[in-house]
């Protein structure tokens, strides 16, 4: 019977602590977000692609716009030029961010570069996103390359 009081006692203390004041918030916006979460992720029939473009949003989806046209063109050992992120901003007034270098790596398996890396030279194709949309443009020559990099000589490359 001592037990049977105890564990009475002991949930009916948990249940004021969850219920009042700060702990209050806080069980509303952790355990019982995840939770609501949860329950919508259960029952979702998504494929892992979809989940992957719903939780990394348009930076992901422009990355394997990219490997697609990648793989379906077969370039061997592409670098992908990334205009600065500052440039959409500040001329263009679009809020979107690219991924940094990393990152692409990260969702792609290809090399990115900014304008201001060390192998920017390497570079064979240049991401360019407008209002429009996105394309990938080829770099012809070394010449063309200075050029592009001028252009974008007074935006740095923030994250």
């Amino acid at each position: 019977m001592k037990i049977v009081i105890l564990t009475a006692i002991s949930c009916l203390l948990i249940f004021l602590t969850l219920n009042a004041g700060y702990y209050k918030a806080w069980f509303a916006d952790k355990p019982m977000l995840y939770w609501t979460d949860f329950q919508k992720q259960k029952n979702d029939t998504s494929g892992a692609e979809s989940i992957m473009k719903a939780r990394y949003g348009v930076s992901y989806t422009i990355c394997m716009k990219v490997k697609e046209y990648v793989d379906k063109k077969q370039l061997i050992d592409p670098v992908i030029l990334f205009e600065p992120n500052s440039y959409y901003r500040d001329s263009l007034r679009i809020q979107i961010r690219v991924p940094e270098p990393a990152v692409f790596y990260y969702y792609t398996g290809l090399r990115g570069v900014w304008t201001t890396s060390r192998d920017v030279n390497k570079a064979r194709f240049l991401v360019r996103i407008s209002k429009k949309g996105v394309s990938l443009d080829e770099i012809r020559s070394p010449a063309q390359l200075q050029q592009i990099l001028a252009n974008y000589r007074n935006f740095t490359p923030i994250l």
